[in-house]
Formats: structure tokens, sequence, C-alpha cells
């Protein structure tokens, strides 16, 4: 028997609907974060779902957020713009981005925007799929607030997971989606591996000499916790390649954060100026095909990769080859029609949440 409650796509909408309304958010802004939330708990990325919200609420406790601000466009030319989020959370803020970043590619061929003053926006991936739903091939990344990933030849962390993401259309069906963390793991993995005494696997953490740690109650001090060691950047060893990792960890803190003028959340210099609270810095790409060559051929090529992908011979004729965001859209269809699982422990969370801001609880009946 299944031990997670599951809660139709409604009511988990309707629950955070409430929760972010108690929390001082109103009109669009709303709307779009609840969406954002809603699309990740279908599509089974269960850490940047609803469950998001019971670290908000300890987050909103530290200062910083104004979740009742409207973003404000700064500047703006024929294909760029600067988005000031105004210490609001990033979802609402980062779909105007994406889709005026697409917008303004259909209009110049390539078109750029960026956040800055933003909070944490979910899963980028979100945003790619719908710049890509408009047409164009979309890149997403984002500057983050804890700082946990280890360079390689360090013995402290100084960058964040980094998100990166793209997007690209097809002719039928959503967008393919790709979206990755810059590290070896997630750091919500280690999360996951603590509470339930598992061995975490070699490679994904290191102390502060290099080892590998595969304690899970020490992997998970040395990721969340201020001091020597964290997580590895992707490829995890210099032989397995960290350096690459390493190497776009980079590069989406300078698209994420320093093009934006967010902060560097692993800065080691006082003086610099950083902004007011996380500051957050996000960045969307738009490439319009359309620009550089006949918009059906372009689709058509894509479609070619898609099919000698998935007719590729596999090594295990029961796992054939997938593309990117195969298994969360099969995840989706499955919880539209059974249902979205939700821990008994997040449930509880969330109902103190409800209660201590005094909104109605809604998810004590499962579906």
């Amino acid at each position: 028997m299944n031990a997670k409650p599951s809660f139709s796509a409604d009511t988990v909408r309707a629950q955070t609907l409430l929760i972010l309304k108690g929390w001082g958010m109103e009109g669009e802004d709303v709307e779009a974060t609840a969406d954002a939330l809603l699309d990740c708990d279908l599509r089974g990325i269960d850490t940047h779902g609803i469950s998001l919200l019971a670290l908000y609420a300890n987050w909103i406790k530290e200062g910083g957020f104004h979740l009742a601000a409207r973003a404000e466009l700064v500047q703006e030319g024929p294909a760029s713009a600067l988005l000031d989020a105004k210490g609001g959370l990033g979802f609402a803020v980062s779909v105007r981005a994406a889709k005026l970043a697409a917008r303004k590619a259909k209009e110049c061929g390539v078109a750029a925007v960026t956040v800055r003053n933003s909070h944490h926006f979910g899963a980028a991936g979100y945003y790619a799929r719908i710049a890509a739903r408009e047409g164009v091939v979309a890149l997403v990344a984002t500057s983050t607030k804890v700082v946990c990933l280890v360079p390689p030849g360090a013995a402290e962390p100084v960058l964040g997971t980094n998100p990166l993401a793209y997007g690209v259309p097809r002719a039928e069906g959503e967008p393919i989606v790709f979206d990755m963390a810059t590290s070896t793991a997630a750091g919500n993995k280690i999360r996951l591996y603590q509470l339930t005494g598992t061995p975490v696997p070699e490679g994904w953490v290191v102390d502060g000499d290099g080892n590998p740690v595969t304690d899970p109650d020490l992997a998970a001090k040395m990721v969340y916790e201020k001091g020597p060691g964290g997580l590895t950047p992707l490829g995890a060893t210099p032989v397995l390649g960290a350096h690459k990792g390493y190497g776009l960890a980079l590069l989406v803190h300078f698209l994420g954060g320093t093009l934006a003028g967010g902060r560097f959340a692993g800065s080691r210099n006082p003086d610099h100026p950083q902004g007011e609270g996380d500051n957050i810095g996000h960045f969307f790409l738009a490439v319009d095909p359309a620009a550089f060559r006949l918009m059906d051929d372009f689709l058509a090529d894509v479609g070619d990769v898609e099919s000698s992908l998935r007719t590729a011979p596999a090594s295990n004729p029961e796992r054939p080859v997938l593309l990117p965001g195969d298994i969360e859209e099969e995840v989706r269809r499955r919880r539209l029609a059974d249902g979205i699982p939700l821990a008994p422990n997040l449930i509880g969370k969330l109902r103190a949440i409800a209660a201590e801001i005094g909104v109605p609880f809604l998810l004590d009946q499962a579906a």
C-alpha cells in the first residue's frame, strides 16, 4: 500500500493559492506561482512543487521577502530587457521574462531578458518550456542562494547547484526540455539519503581534503552547514570531468547572476556591493529558428533527431532510449488521473502553515 495519500491537481493548486494569498501575494502573480508549483508536482519533480512552501515559510521568517511586490521593467532594448523583481518570489517575474524573451526573439531573431532582485524561482525547465511553446529555442539559467558546491581543488564550497535548462520546440507535442543542476547531485537528494539512512553514492560529496563522504548525516552537514566540504561539480572527479561541471556552474552564474546584477552568494569580498536581500538573478535566452532557416525545415530536423534516438538499438530492450522530459510527461499523465502523492510529514507542515496564517486547510481528505 502506498504510504503517501494522493490529492487531485485542483486540490493541491487550491491549497497552494490559499497559502500564497495568506502570505500576501496577489493577482496574476499568485496564479502564475501556483501554476509553476503544480506543474512540478504533476511531473514528479516533488522537490520543486508544493513542498517548497515549507521551505519558503522558514525563509520568510528570516526576512527579505516582499511577496506583494510587482516586478518592474528597468530597461529595454529591441532584443533585451532587465526586470527588477522587487524582492518577490521568482515565479511570476520569470514567466513574464520567458514570454518577453520569446516575443522579442520573434521580432529580432535572438533575444535575452534578465531578472535581478528576485528569490527562488523553482524549476528552470518550467520557463524553458514556456518559451519553447512559442516556437523558440530557449536557454534558462539562475544564480542561487545556497552555497554548497566545492570547486575542483578547493576545500570549501563557493558555488551553488546553479541550474541550467533548455527547451526545443517540435512539430507536435510538448517541447523537448532538459533541466539539470551543474552539481553531481542535487542538494535535496542528500536530504533524502539522510532521511532514509542510506549511504550517499561515492563521489557526490567530498570533505575538506577532497575525500569522498558516504555517511548520509555527515554528507548533509557538509552540504547544508558552513565549513569544509560539500557537493562536487557534475563529473564528481577530475578523471570523470569535474572541471566541465565546474565550468558550467560558472557559466550559469555569469549569465544568471553577474549579467543580471544578482548577488554572488559565494563572494568572499566584503566590500563588493551585492544589493539587498538574496538578490537572486535569472537569465532567459530565446532564439527564433525562423531567423536562420525555414521553420518547417528546422522542425523536420528536430523530428529526425528524435526518431533516430528513439529507434537506436537499446542495450536493454525493456529500457529504450528516451528523450529529456519523457519520464516527466508520463508521470504527469498518471498523476492527472490518479492524483498527486504527498508525504504525511509534508502534509503536517502545510497544515501548520495554514493554521499559522489563518487559511483553510484542504489536504485532510485524500483523492
